[in-house]
């Protein structure tokens, strides 16, 4: 079997915690879950969950140089004043992962969305680009 054409599998846990991450009370902001995949087994596994962080300190934790999935909980202020704090799927993919990375990654991709019922899902090349005004210009391509 090709390497493009390998799906992982997902680990029960990480789907348990982003059930759990989906429907726990705001505290914060921005509220993150990052997931991985382990390439010796071809799961995608829990990488580290941030209860309030900044936009700042998120690229700082994210690699330079290999994909993640992260899933954010960010408190939105509508135009009309209303808040909301929606799911956001993020594939993190920097240019510089080694391509086996990057295909691997993009062959579960959809799987991963589909299984944990992820909606908003974007791709991500720059970290650097992860910021507010990123995240809420696509926001509000969904925002009535």
């Amino acid at each position: 079997m090709a390497a493009s054409s390998v799906t992982c599998t997902i680990a029960p846990k990480v789907l348990e915690d982003v059930e759990q991450f989906r429907l726990q009370k705001p505290s914060a902001n921005m509220q993150v879950y990052v997931a991985k995949i382990d390439r010796v087994n071809h799961t995608v596994v829990h990488d580290e969950t941030f209860e309030d962080i900044g936009f700042d300190e998120l690229v700082e934790e994210l690699p330079d140089d290999a994909p993640r999935y992260v899933i954010v909980s960010y408190r939105f202020v509508h135009d009309d004043g209303r808040v909301s704090y929606p799911l956001v799927f993020v594939y993190y993919c920097p240019q510089t992962s080694a391509m086996p990375a990057r295909m691997l990654y993009a062959s579960t991709q959809q799987l991963f969305e589909k299984v944990a019922h992820l909606g908003k899902s974007y791709m991500l090349q720059d970290k650097t680009h992860f910021n507010k005004e990123w995240l809420e210009s696509n926001l509000n391509k969904f925002a009535s």
